[in-house]
């Protein structure tokens, strides 16, 4: 331990044991062990080198962590928490600036540079244009910076929300970090479970809300800051993606501009001073991705497949392997979800009961064997309308048509009818389509989205379980979207809700879990902002899914992978709680913590495997009730 002449402490250390940030301004002492403490949890997400940092002012402490995994400049010099040359600007951060070169040259040409890394970049943006210069970061970013001379700490998260980036605040004191767990050390975070919230986790399977499923904590919204000095926290919304006007362009000039942006895109997610290759599932999102890397060289490509022939798309990614002349990994995932269970809990602070998470979990543990960062193609179906649920809204639309006492009766016959166990049977289609042709688009695009509607719920809860407003928030900001159309209204919707707090979180917690850096170039925000301006039909026409994106890659791929039916990243969840999950789902609910807890009937559990033995198709539901067992048992003193 060294203390400096500006009375700032430094704490350093360095363990081999992805990167992860955490800190706390507070009127009482804060001691090294205080932040280590927070940074031990983060542990995972930065396996090569941690940092603290201790300022006092003014009777204020400030203390500052971080754990780092190398992927740019791996010398010492780009540790952090990173100080401007004038010991003014204190940075922690977590992700990667893309357009770090760029901004670079345009702005500090002739400035000299401590080190090579985008941390740097960061500092001197911040210095040049202050809260402004999120504006002009093109990454996946959450950073906290302590500026000594104004005596405030800013926090900032990327557009889309891609890193985490979780706060409390009891008036006096903030501590923040990019996980709860490391929250929870802190002996002035008192909280408790919010089980409103755990409610809207029944309803969509992931928490829909920037409010934490832990009372008094929040998650920085995406695309927002927060500002805090003279105890006082304020919030600021600096980017939102608005789909109005709309862009005059012919269907050629909107491909080759498209294009441009999207292999820019890809191209500065090459850069990287370690191990780099691509997920390839052999869809059109991933192998566009791979198809674009492969101009600049080889690529290791890595895919994940099920014995289970309805869920198993190795093939295809074999096929695109092949055609493309990439270095191929694959792997065939069996029935384990028990024996992974502790360590799908472990990766994620909230519950997240996305079934891909399993197949997820063992592509990252894969291609960390290989690469230390990885490509992928999320982001497609949000940007492009690539969901199968969009093409359900439009049919409806002439399903409409039909008088609705006609739909209700049909709507009645068709519930009656028992499911077979397909996972995309025609039957199952039909019951959807006609039930949510029942209620206006908001409405119906909810039912599109739910998991545990409320009839159901009934059957599961007591009379203490609190409901949340999920369901309110969705058809708010489906109304409200700044979109003009049906199809708009639907894309804004998802990457305000299932991409934010599903999917970025699945891709980040899976691939820090396993200290592996996954970059989205579909995410890009200049290609988000580009093609939400783009007209309607070229992301659906003529009931073609991503029109647009498969017109692109029509260029670098075989038309049978390109216009290849959907498959999805999916689990074979039904046939599982039939047979190797059975017995595992029986004896939680017997020793149901959901039930202890006061909130749940054991009976509704049992029912509901019950009812899924004979037919009726309840996989997902039990799974999404299998995690909250899980996730409960592990944060119980918190009930």
């Amino acid at each position: 331990m060294v203390f400096s002449n500006s009375a700032a402490l430094f704490f350093i250390c360095y363990d081999k044991a992805m990167c992860g940030i955490a800190g706390k301004v507070s009127v009482q002492e804060i001691q090294p062990e205080h932040i280590q403490k927070m940074t031990d949890t983060l542990a995972r997400r930065g396996p090569d080198a941690a940092g603290c940092k201790i300022i006092s002012r003014h009777g204020k402490w400030v203390g500052l962590g971080h754990r780092r995994l190398k992927i740019i400049d791996l010398s010492d010099s780009a540790n952090q928490p990173f100080c401007s040359p004038d010991g003014n600007l204190s940075l922690v951060f977590n992700g990667e600036i893309y357009n770090f070169l760029e901004l670079k040259k345009e702005y500090f040409a002739d400035e000299q540079f401590q080190t090579s890394s985008d941390t740097e970049v960061i500092l001197k943006m911040y210095a040049k244009f202050g809260a402004d210069c999120v504006k002009l970061l093109r990454g996946a970013f959450a950073f906290a910076i302590y500026d000594r001379a104004q005596d405030i700490l800013f926090l900032a998260r990327d557009q889309l929300g891609k890193k985490p980036l979780y706060y409390y605040f009891n008036g006096t004191a903030l501590i923040f970090a990019s996980r709860v767990d490391a929250l929870l050390t802190q002996p002035e975070v008192q909280t408790r479970i919010d089980f409103a919230l755990l409610d809207d986790f029944l309803t969509f399977n992931y928490i829909p809300s920037d409010n934490s499923v832990f009372q008094h904590i929040y998650k920085l919204p995406a695309g927002h800051t927060l500002t805090f000095g003279r105890n006082q926290a304020v919030l600021q919304k600096y980017w939102d993606i608005d789909y109005r006007p709309k862009l005059a362009l012919a269907l050629p000039e909107a491909l080759a501009q498209t294009e441009k942006i999207l292999r820019e895109a890809v191209n500065l997610r090459l850069l990287a001073d370690v191990p780099l290759g691509a997920f390839l599932s052999g869809g059109v999102d991933s192998s566009l991705i791979t198809a674009l890397m492969a101009e600049r060289g080889a690529v290791k490509t890595f895919a994940i497949g099920f014995t289970q022939k309805d869920f198993n798309e190795l093939s295809y990614a074999r096929q695109a392997a092949e055609y493309l002349h990439t270095e191929h990994q694959e792997f065939t995932v069996t029935p384990d979800a028990v024996a992974i269970m502790p360590e799908l809990i472990d990766s994620y602070d909230e519950p997240n009961a996305d079934p891909s998470q399993i197949p997820m979990h063992y592509l990252c543990q894969l291609t960390r064997q290989h690469v230390t960062v990885a490509l992928g193609g999320d982001g497609g179906d949000e940007c492009f309308g690539g969901y199968e649920r969009y093409l359900g809204l439009l049919y409806q639309e002439y399903f409409r048509k039909i008088p609705a006492p006609l739909r209700r009766g049909l709507h009645t016959v068709l519930r009656r009818l028992p499911e077979n166990s397909a996972h995309r049977s025609f039957l199952r289609r039909l019951k959807w389509l006609c039930r949510v042709s029942l209620s206006p688009p908001a409405e119906s695009y909810l039912q599109a989205n739910l998991s545990f509607a409320g009839a159901l719920k009934d059957k599961l809860y007591t009379d203490q379980m609190p409901r949340g407003n999920g369901a309110r928030q969705f058809v708010r900001i489906f109304t409200e979207a700044p979109a003009a159309n049906l199809i708009d209204k639907m894309l804004y919707c998802d990457t305000r809700l299932y991409l934010n707090h599903d999917l970025l979180v699945k891709a980040d917690r899976s691939a820090m879990h396993h200290a592996l850096e996954v970059r989205a170039p579909l995410l890009d925000v200049r290609l988000m902002e580009f093609a939400a301006r783009l007209p309607e039909q070229y992301k659906i026409h003529n009931f073609q899914l991503k029109y647009l994106l498969k017109k692109i890659a029509e260029k670098y791929l075989p038309k049978k992978l390109v216009y290849r039916k959907k498959q999805g990243f999916g689990v074979p969840l039904n046939s599982w709680f039939r047979k190797e999950l059975k017995p595992y789902a029986a004896e939680l609910f017997n020793n149901s913590v959901l039930v202890n807890s006061g909130y749940f009937q054991q009976t509704g559990l049992l029912n509901l495997l019950a009812e899924h033995q004979c037919g009726v198709n309840h996989g997902r539901r039990l799974f999404t009730l299998v995690i909250l067992e899980n996730w409960l048992r592990k944060y119980r003193k918190y009930i």
